[in-house]
């Protein structure tokens, strides 16, 4: 597994398809929707957030999946159901919450 991703670069790549591993055999092709930050706990640390959209009619529940860019090993993440998309896609959501970069 890589390091976790940082917000630079989750920033730079929004819009990029990834994959979601269901099981060892079965990827599912999801999209980097949008990274936010989010509320740190002290100005230490940094937090951020990013919304992956599913194809549509694909419904997850929260749990701790295996993703990563095309190609790449990936990180394992715990991702929760967020609200969906206005076109109604499902979204699923990963917080990071890191030391702040120097």
């Amino acid at each position: 597994m890589h390091p976790m991703p940082s917000f630079a670069l989750l920033t730079e790549i929004v819009g990029q398809p990834f994959h979601l591993w269901l099981s060892p055999e079965q990827v599912l092709p999801i999209e980097l929707l949008a990274v936010e930050e989010g509320t740190a706990m002290t100005p230490r640390h940094q937090c951020y957030l990013a919304h992956f959209g599913l194809p549509s009619q694909c419904s997850l529940p929260q749990d701790v999946y295996r993703l990563g860019l095309p190609g790449e090993p990936g990180w394992e993440l715990l991702l929760t159901p967020a609200m969906p998309t206005p076109d109604g896609r499902p979204v699923l959501q990963a917080v990071f919450h890191t030391d702040r970069p120097a």
